[in-house]
């Protein structure tokens, strides 16, 4: 009597070899028992079969109106002659394309003008990726010459491009020998859907830092020209910004000459600009004294005092002076001019009288 375990030591031709098995076991068993043996024969089939074909789920990632392309890692043994793609979206299977004679048929209207195939229909692009797209993919690849088909499934998952992150830094109570700082790196969308991770990078060397968007560091002077790198990403995406300590750890000692340095500095300044306003000042006052001029010594006729001789008035005599004063001009520091009264008399009329 031949069992199935005989015939079908080539696991791969088990299929092949199922209808000779129900005949061979038709003959020699009644109807019950060859039922009984064809079910088992089929349940061993499926499984080997199974077996044989089935891979592990391959994962793939890929970016918002991008392209990913959905291909297997092992070089296949046979020729391909068709392959049929179908696509799992929250629970629903759906009939995607199929690649027959060298041609592509796309069966959904969500993926229209959005596929290539090539690799003989293998390799499956999906162009101008959406979020939607997300799902699982399953390939069933029928090789030539035999009947046996390949199942590759493809758990595809489409994010959004990682956006640029950005490193906030809050300064500790620093000394003369330590830095002391916190960085935060942060994007501008939710955190929960990204990941976070540190690295120091000092003179070409890369270290590792400790995960998550939030890192305390003390540093002494000799390492404030280090760079701390935070890289943000997701599965598909990642990106990174920098900072270095040197920014913002200026060293205490050298602070202090500088600043010492500045204030001598701005002493200078302040003594030189009030040399220069007192030169602006004895030079303005100097003009208004040169447009002013010397005092004025001009004589006022009206204030002057007028002197005059007088004498008698006898022709066949010489002019006899009664009364006499020096003419001289008033001085200005007089504020009123002073008057002279005296009493004329006739000599002659007098003593004729």
């Amino acid at each position: 009597m031949l069992t199935v375990t005989e015939v079908c030591r080539d696991r791969l031709l088990c299929e092949a070899r199922l209808l000779p098995v129900m005949f061979l076991c038709q003959g020699r068993a009644n109807d019950s028992q060859n039922n009984q043996i064809a079910a088992d024969s089929l349940k061993l089939i499926w499984a080997l079969k199974k077996l044989a074909s089935q891979v592990r789920p391959i994962q793939v990632y890929g970016l918002i109106t991008q392209s990913v392309s959905l291909s297997p890692t092992k070089h296949l043994a046979h020729p391909v002659e068709e392959v049929l793609w179908h696509y799992i979206s929250n629970g629903t299977r759906h009939r995607l394309a199929d690649f027959r004679n060298q041609q592509l048929s796309i069966r959904h209207s969500q993926f229209s003008h959005r596929l290539e195939a090539d690799n003989n229909g293998t390799r499956l692009w999906i162009r101008e990726l959406r979020s939607e797209d997300t799902g699982s993919y399953i390939a069933f690849i029928t090789l030539q010459g035999t009947t046996q088909t390949i199942d590759l499934t493809f758990n595809l998952t489409v994010y959004e491009p990682v956006p640029s992150p950005d490193i906030k830094m809050e300064m500790e109570q620093n000394t003369s020998d330590w830095c002391n700082f916190t960085l935060l790196c942060s994007g501008p969308t939710n955190p929960s859907a990204l990941s976070y991770s540190w690295m120091y990078r000092h003179k070409e060397q890369y270290q590792p830092y400790t995960n998550g968007t939030t890192i305390r560091v003390s540093l002494q002077p000799e390492s404030w020209d280090g760079e701390y790198l935070c890289f943000i990403h997701n599965p598909a995406d990642h990106k990174n910004v920098s900072i270095t300590p040197r920014e913002f750890c200026p060293d205490i000692r050298r602070t202090k000459v500088i600043n010492d340095s500045r204030k001598h500095y701005i002493l200078l300044i302040i003594l030189l600009l009030a040399l220069l306003l007192l030169s602006i000042a004895w030079y303005v006052r100097a003009m208004k004294k040169r447009k002013k001029g010397p005092p004025s010594t001009v004589i006022d006729p009206l204030n002057e005092v007028q002197y005059i001789e007088i004498h008698t008035c006898q022709s066949d005599k010489n002019l006899k002076t009664i009364y006499s004063l020096e003419q001289k001009p008033a001085s200005p520091r007089e504020t009123r001019a002073q008057t002279i009264y005296t009493e004329l008399q006739n000599v002659h009329r007098t003593s004729q009288e």
